[in-house]
């Protein structure tokens, strides 16, 4: 029986991979075909094998002869990653033993060579690649950062062994038998940032050594350095963290203490730590970076509401990222673990996979319409009413600026000041009564005695975005809730999880359950209406399946 152990789409989602218990393939997306496959035998032997075929018995018949054929093309994979459409990949053999898979062979596919030999003290959980860098990430926690040019280790940063741990408390759920998994992610473009939960970081992780030394790569930096070098990375996203605001210096232990929530970004070309936020209360359960670096998703353990942030481009060149806008998307009041999340190319889509039975869009590059409650998808089951837990509704928070107002009733004002908007991070397109709160005389003169005011202004006002197109694989079993605990039926093992690609308007999906390879085409946008009306978009439109493909 073969088993798929990853898929994994190419940077550029030209071409996706399969690894599996017996053989690697590649095939091309659009038009789909495959081609390369280990068990054609196209990767050069080695010296050593070509001598010991060579002096195989003449007189071995031809059962035997096939029999050994089979062998020799079986090729169990546990990863293979593609540099975009180039001939360079990473391909990680699966391990008969218990000492797990800790081989990483570099190939030229389209010479048919083998480059190098990479051996880890740990079994590698993922790899993540673009031009410029090769990470290698390890069970233990440690991240093999590699200049890929010459394939040169630089860096190790030994962060906590998080990656089991956050899999094993979302959702009181446990993955005994199943492979560990990446929370983080590393952006294709050149700039090349890692971006990791913060609680990974401890105070031995070497984040402020910044030489390119391998020599001693591990070389850990004191609990003093970490400590006073954070105050300066920090940009403040949530309200309830003014405490923080107000604190003289943060260190490690507040920011984990306040929350898990908290992502650093790192720069692994200048190996140094460039941004700090908080993107949730609860623990992050996934984490993706968009391929020009411009944009992060992250979805709580809970994965109901994702967040997305937008980098201020103009910041790349400076000692700190700036964090421009956050967008939130609601994807339903159910919890359940996002497992896959991928932007489009021009990032104006999110597609959001999780091991419910629904894959949901977003679009990014529109302002939100206004959401009535009551609205729901007709082929969606889930209920879309409910607000996520790790943070406070836009009308909660407009009913608490207005019991403090009515007191006090604002002066009236011109509508050309009306029309004003604060400087946030966060939309105030469809909420007209907030805007007239924000910037009537009144409030602002409040906002000015605050003492964290400055922090006042990213305050969250859009109320969660939701999906305008979905799909539902009729492959998927949704997961099993009992005693209001939740846990994963072994009836649906492998786990419901795909991959999401995207090709113009069409979407490409990988099935880790069947190896099934889907072609949908997106709803064709709609028009704009104005706010306060139903919208086209609120009836989120179900995609419609093109062709299906296998992979195995």
């Amino acid at each position: 029986m073969t088993t798929i152990n990853d898929l994994t789409f190419n940077q550029d989602y030209s071409c996706i991979s399969i690894s599996t218990s017996n053989y690697h393939r590649i095939f091309n997306c659009e038009p789909f075909g495959q081609f390369y496959s280990s068990s054609h035998g196209n990767i050069k032997k080695t010296l050593s094998n070509s001598i010991e075929t060579n002096t195989v018995n003449a007189n071995v018949d031809n059962n035997t002869r096939n029999s050994r054929a089979s062998l020799e093309t079986k090729c169990p994979t546990a990863y293979l990653k593609m540099l975009f459409s180039t001939s360079l990949t990473i391909i990680v053999p699966q391990s008969q033993n218990k000492l797990g898979n800790r081989l990483l062979k570099i190939y030229n596919l389209k010479q048919n060579l083998k480059i190098c030999e990479l051996s880890f003290p740990s079994n590698i959980i993922n790899i993540k690649l673009n031009r410029k860098r090769l990470l290698v990430f390890l069970e233990i926690g440690h991240i093999y950062i590699y200049d890929l040019s010459c394939v040169r280790l630089i860096k190790i940063l030994e962060v906590n062994s998080y990656l089991n741990e956050t899999v094993s408390t979302a959702n009181n759920l446990t993955d005994s038998g199943q492979t560990a998994r990446l929370i983080g992610d590393l952006s294709a473009d050149d700039n090349s940032f890692l971006v990791l939960p913060l609680s990974a970081i401890n105070d031995q992780t070497d984040l402020f050594n910044h030489e390119h030394s391998s020599a001693s790569p591990s070389r850990k930096s004191d609990s003093t350095i970490i400590a006073n070098s954070l105050d300066s990375l920090i940009e403040y996203t949530h309200k309830d963290t003014h405490h923080l605001h107000k604190k003289g210096s943060i260190t490690l232990d507040d920011l984990k203490k306040d929350s898990n929530g908290w992502v650093i970004v790192y720069d692994t070309i200048e190996l140094r730590p460039r941004l700090i936020f908080k993107a949730h209360n609860s623990s992050i359960g996934k984490i993706t970076v968009s391929n020009d670096n411009s944009k992060i998703a992250t979805a709580s353990v809970k994965g109901t509401i994702i967040r997305v942030f937008s980098i201020d481009s103009n910041s790349f060149s400076s000692d700190k990222l700036k964090i421009s806008q956050v967008t939130n998307l609601r994807r339903g009041h159910n919890l359940a673990r996002i497992n896959t999340l991928s932007f489009n190319a021009d990032n104006s889509i999110l597609g959001c996979g999780s091991e419910s039975n629904t894959i949901h869009f977003f679009r990014l590059n529109e302002k939100a319409e206004a959401t009535s409650p009551g609205n729901s998808d007709e082929g969606n089951t889930e209920d879309y009413e409910a607000n996520d837990h790790d943070s406070e509704s836009s009308e909660d928070l407009n009913e608490n600026l207005a019991n403090l107002l009515v007191s006090n009733p604002a002066p009236p004002v011109d509508a050309e000041e009306n029309h004003k908007q604060s400087k946030s991070y966060f939309s105030f397109s469809n909420l007209k009564s907030t805007t007239k709160l924000i910037n009537n005389q009144y409030t602002k003169s409040i906002i000015k005695k605050l003492p964290y005011k400055d922090y006042f202004e990213n305050l969250i006002w859009e109320p969660p975005r939701r999906s305008f197109a979905y799909i539902k694989l009729p492959e998927y079993t949704p997961p099993h809730h009992y005693g209001g605990q939740h846990f994963t039926s072994e009836s649906t093992s492998p786990e419901n999880r795909v991959e999401i690609g995207f090709s113009n308007s069409l979407i490409l999906l990988a099935s880790y359950q069947t190896g099934i390879f889907y072609h949908y085409q997106l709803p064709k946008p709609v028009g704009s209406t104005r706010v306060g009306s139903p919208s086209e978009e609120e009836k989120r439109e179900e995609c419609y399946l093109i062709n299906q493909y296998s992979l195995v």
